[in-house]
């Protein structure tokens, strides 16, 4: 029997959290599926899909190693078994958007409800923050991967993100893919 469970873990970056995160699922019989790993200044971030072979009692037992391997490596550790996967994305049609603005609350909020209002579920979203070249004025980028219904008219959506974004005064950039 095949088990899936959902991996988070934070906690202050340094060297070797990585090896010592993997070690311990290795040696338990896991498999590392899916993963996103990040240092967000100084803080270590990362979310797993990690898989199991075996009877139910595998994840009682990896469950109850957890707190020791948390307070080793020093890291808030969380695992969450995953019913009902559905196993990637949603139907419909797969596209990449990039905003790019001066640094103001609300993008991320703005855009995804607009996304959401059209029916567009979010795959994968990344931001960053960093100071522009000339200015040393804070720029935000977003990167988001989507599903868009098949049905909605990708004219609409450009023509809504074109509006919304004259109002925030950022950059947009839509593609299939």
């Amino acid at each position: 029997m095949k088990h899936s469970l959902v991996l988070t873990a934070v906690g202050p970056d340094r060297p070797g959290l990585v090896d010592e995160l993997t070690g311990f699922l290795l040696r338990r019989g896991a498999n590392l599926a899916d993963s996103r790993m990040v240092n967000l200044r100084g803080q270590f971030a990362v979310i797993m899909l990690v898989e199991l072979s075996g009877e139910s009692g595998i994840i009682e037992s990896l469950q109850t190693d957890l707190p020791g391997v948390s307070q080793k490596i020093g890291l808030t550790v969380t695992l969450v078994p995953q019913e009902g996967s559905r196993g990637g994305p949603l139907p419909g049609v797969p596209f990449s958007l990039k905003v790019t603005a001066m640094d103001q609350p609300g993008i991320v909020h703005r855009v995804t409800h607009l996304l959401h209002q059209h029916g567009a579920n979010v795959e994968d979203l990344t931001t960053e923050l960093e100071e522009g070249a000339y200015t040393g004025t804070p720029l935000f980028t977003m990167h988001l991967r989507m599903t868009v219904p098949s049905k909605l008219p990708v004219r609409q959506l450009r023509q809504d993100l074109t509006t919304l974004c004259d109002e925030l005064n950022c950059d947009f950039d839509l593609q299939p893919g």
